[in-house]
């Protein structure tokens, strides 16, 4: 038998390092933060394209992404160019602005493990840079909006 402590989602134990955000424009968006917000500059990434696992299902996404900081945290900008992924289903709902918060942990597939143990649905992950982990998870039913956590994967020792 579980003990409770073990069935719940331990917040406690995280540590929120990003939030998320999902615009139509993101470089609309980001002279709108620099303006009025007074964020510094937003860095923009080349184009992003790669496969993402997205409900059950291998895709090709591509993304413009940029970066900023505010609040002692990493503001991400994730403007949507082509593919069927989870900004794609926030888009479609009508919906623009904080999509997710992202949490970064040092054994990231033990704790990807440990949630969908705790009964959270993994609906979008992947692999970025070559070695960076993420899995978003449907907890916008008790927490209000997605929690992604990322982190590097663990090399295998030889």
């Amino acid at each position: 038998m579980k003990m409770e402590s073990e069935s719940k989602l331990d917040l406690n134990n995280l540590k929120v390092d990003q939030f998320g955000y999902v615009y139509k424009d993101i470089e609309q968006q980001a002279r709108i933060l620099e303006m009025y917000f007074n964020m510094p500059k937003f860095n923009f990434m080349p184009p992003f394209q790669g496969q993402v696992n997205y409900r059950g299902t291998e895709t090709e996404i591509i993304l413009k992404i940029g970066f900023s900081r505010a609040f002692k945290i990493q503001i991400e900008l994730i403007q949507l160019i082509e593919g069927e992924c989870i900004y794609k289903e926030f888009l479609d709902q009508g919906k623009e602005g904080l999509q997710h918060i992202s949490c970064s942990v040092e054994n990231v597939e033990a704790q990807i493990d440990h949630l969908k143990k705790l009964g959270y649905e993994v609906v979008h992950s992947g692999i970025v840079f070559g070695d960076r982990m993420f899995a978003y998870f449907d907890t916008e039913k008790i927490l209000g909006i997605v929690l992604e956590i990322q982190g590097t994967l663990k090399k295998s020792k030889k």
